[in-house]
């Protein structure tokens, strides 16, 4: 009798421990595929950004025919876009390698750690750097070089100034987007492990 109570707890057990392995499993699958959904977002975001540099490569030395823009602000504004290109690539690279069904959480984490961190330096130094030096360049080129007679250039510049601001605003979005799936990511993992 004794013995058949120890057997019926031990088979208890042993569904219960089967049971309990089948629900980390479809938790984990779910975990997975919510990471793979965000990724769709900082793909998103990639996309967006070689699109919008693919356009300015080719319409910067088109408009450079009207002679608003020197053929050397044309290409300085390309070789910018390439730039911007290659630091995509490099920074979105190690997540578009990831593999969500199979690779470790841990690793998940550290690539979506080092990814938000280089989006964040992007925008605090990067961006700056290129974008002031640029701004100016194009206000000096289009209002003050090429001013008609008799136009105030500071006038000329307001269009330029509110145009950055504004694609500013856009790829700041953007930025965000990028990040926050990659936060979602993030804590997704580390309420996996809590």
């Amino acid at each position: 009798m004794e013995e058949q109570f120890f057997n019926e707890m031990r088979m208890q057990i042993a569904n219960l421990k089967e049971s309990l392995n089948k629900q980390e499993i479809i938790s984990d699958k779910l975990i997975r595929e919510v990471m793979k959904m965000k990724t769709k977002d900082i793909r998103y975001t990639k996309n967006s950004t070689y699109g919008a540099a693919v356009f300015s490569i080719i319409v910067y030395p088109l408009i450079t025919l009207t002679h608003i823009w020197s053929w050397a602000f044309a290409l300085g504004t390309c070789l910018m876009m390439i730039f911007c290109i290659l630091a995509t690539y490099y920074i979105h690279r190690p997540v578009e390698k990831l593999n969500y069904m199979t690779t470790d959480l841990a690793t998940v984490a550290k690539t979506m750690a080092k990814f938000k961190k280089q989006y964040h330096d992007w925008l605090h130094y990067v961006t700056p750097t290129l974008l002031i030096p640029w701004l100016c360049w194009a206000c000096y080129e289009f209002a003050w070089k090429n001013a008609p007679a008799g136009t105030n250039p500071i006038w000329m510049s307001i269009p330029l100034i509110v145009g950055t601001i504004l694609g500013g605003l856009i790829g700041y979005l953007y930025h965000r987007k990028a990040v926050n799936a990659a936060q979602s990511i993030l804590e997704q993992i580390k309420e996996e492990e809590e």
